[in-house]
C-alpha cells in the first residue's frame, strides 16, 4: 500500500516520522532513488528539502491505512492530488456468470419464445448490493462470444467491478433454458458442457479483489466441475487466511450434478469455510439432513457458521446465531418470476452486514432480524418483474415497500 506525501521541510518530516513510529510494520520512505526507513528520525531529517515523497506501507491490513491516511490528512501531509487507494470492495463473488433464457408466452402458436437475461446467482447477488450502494467486483469466466460481451456489458453497466471477469475464446457462455409455471416458479434446462464458467483455473482467480473485500461469496455451481472446484476451494482458502467474511449460499441444481450424494459431498465441504451461510426451504434436507428450519440452523450454527438465515419463501426467514434465533415474516407480492428472488434477498443481506462496520460476533438477533426484514422487502420486490438481474431493487423502492406495512 502506497501513499504519497509532502515534505517539503523540516516539521513536516518529523511529523511523519511521529506518525509511522506508531506502528509495528515496516514503512519506507521513497524519493526519487532514495529508500529510508519512515521510523527513521535520522533519514527523514535528511530529506527535509524534499517537495514529495511515496510511503510504502507492508502491509495487507486495511485498517492500518485508513488510520495512517487520517492521520496524515489531519496533518496536511497528504499530496494535494493524491487519489487514495479505492481499490477496495464491500462484497466480492465468484461463480457462475450466464443467459437466462426465460419463456415467453406466444399467442400466434405454439412455438416457444425466449427472452435473454443476465443471470447467475453470484452476479444476482452483486447487482442486488450494488444497486442498494454497496461496492462489488465479480470473478468469473465467460466466453468471448455474444453472450458472454453481453453480460460483461451488464455487470458494466450494473457498476460492478468485471476486473476479475475472463473473456475465453475456447468455451461457450453456459445457458439455462427457464420455463415459468402460472405461479411464477420455474424449472431449469442448461447447456454447460462445458461451460465457460466451469473451466476458470485457480490461477486465473483475481486474489487481489479477494484480498480487498469486506465478503468473499460463493454458491455451489462453481463445484460441479473438477476446474472450477478446484478454483473455487482455492480462492476459499485464500479468503479464509485473509480474514475475509465468508458468505455461502448452495443454491442447489439437481440436473447440473451426477446425482444427491455427490452433490451433498462437494457442497457441504464450503460450510466449514462460512461464516455467514442462506440455504432455502428446499435444502434443509440436503445440507443439514435435519427436517424442520430451526434444527437445520441450529446445526449449522454448531458446524461454526456465525449467521444462519432459512428462507421460507412468502413465510418470509429464519435467522440464527449461536444465541438463538428468530422468525422474521414476508412481505405480499404479485409473483411473476421466483427467478432472483433468493438473490436479492442474500445480496440485500450482505448489502447490510457490509454496511454495519461490525464484527458478526457483535450483531445480536434483534439486529440480524431488522436485516432480514428489509431483504424479504427487497426480495418481495424482486418476483414482481421478469428476470433477475434486471428486476433487482433499488434502495428508494426497498424503504418505499417498507412503509407500505
Amino acid at each position: 500500500m502506497k501513499i504519497k506525501v509532502l515534505i517539503g521541510n523540516m516539521l513536516n518530516a518529523k511529523r511523519i516520522v511521529n506518525i509511522m513510529q506508531n506502528y509495528n510494520i515496516d514503512i519506507d520512505i521513497v524519493c526519487g532513488r532514495y529508500i529510508l526507513s519512515a521510523k527513521s528520525m535520522l533519514g527523514c531529517l535528511s530529506l527535509a528539502n524534499t517537495a514529495t515523497g511515496e510511503l510504502v506501507l507492508h502491509t495487507d491490513d486495511r485498517e492500518i491505512y485508513e488510520e495512517i491516511l487520517s492521520k496524515l490528512r489531519e496533518n496536511e501531509l497528504l499530496l494535494e492530488n493524491f487519489k487514495v487507494d479505492d481499490d477496495r470492495y464491500d462484497i466480492s463473488a465468484m461463480g457462475e456468470l450466464l443467459i437466462d433464457f426465460t419463456i415467453k408466452n406466444n399467442k400466434e402458436g405454439n412455438t416457444k419464445l425466449f427472452e435473454q437475461n443476465p443471470g447467475g446467482a453470484p452476479a444476482n447477488v452483486l447487482a442486488c448490493a450494488s444497486r442498494l450502494g454497496s461496492k462489488t467486483a465479480f470473478i468469473g469466466k465467460v466466453g468471448s462470444d455474444i453472450h458472454g460481451v453481453f453480460l460483461k456489458k451488464t455487470l458494466d453497466d450494473e457498476n460492478i467491478c468485471t476486473k476479475g471477469l475472463l473473456l475465453d475464446s475456447n468455451y461457450f457462455t453456459t445457458l439455462a433454458f427457464v420455463d415459468l409455471s402460472e405461479s411464477g416458479e420455474r424449472t431449469f434446462s442448461f447447456a454447460r458442457k462445458p461451460g465457460a464458467d466451469t473451466m476458470i483455473r485457480k490461477e486465473e482467480v483475481d486474489y487481489e479483489i479477494i484480498r480487498n473485500s469486506k465478503i468473499f461469496h460463493v454458491g455451489s455451481l462453481s463445484l460441479t466441475d473438477s476446474i472450477s472446484r478446484e478454483a473455487t476451494f482455492a480462492a476459499l482458502d485464500y479468503a479464509n487466511d485473509s480474514g475475509i467474511i465468508i458468505s455461502y449460499d448452495p443454491n442447489f441444481r439437481p440436473s447440473l450434478w451426477e446425482n444427491t450424494e455427490v452433490a451433498k459431498e462437494h457442497m457441504r465441504k464450503v460450510i466449514s469455510y462460512a461464516d455467514v451461510m442462506k440455504i432455502s426451504d428446499e435444502e434443509i434436507q440436503l445440507m443439514t439432513d435435519s427436517e424442520g428450519y430451526e434444527e437445520a440452523a441450529k446445526k449449522l450454527c454448531d458446524k461454526g457458521v456465525s449467521i444462519v438465515v432459512v428462507t421460507l419463501g412468502k413465510e418470509g426467514a429464519y435467522v440464527c446465531t449461536s444465541k438463538g434465533g428468530a422468525l422474521v415474516n414476508g412481505f405480499t407480492s404479485k409473483v411473476v418470476d421466483t427467478t432472483g428472488a433468493g438473490d436479492a434477498f442474500w445480496g440485500a443481506f450482505l448489502h447490510k452486514i457490509a454496511s454495519s462496520e461490525k464484527r458478526l460476533s457483535k450483531l445480536d438477533i434483534a439486529e440480524i432480524s431488522g436485516y432480514a426484514r428489509f431483504t424479504n422487502s427487497a426480495a418481495s420486490i424482486c418476483v414482481e418483474k421478469r428476470g433477475a438481474i434486471n428486476a433487482m431493487p433499488t434502495l428508494q423502492s426497498v424503504f418505499y415497500r417498507l412503509l407500505e406495512v
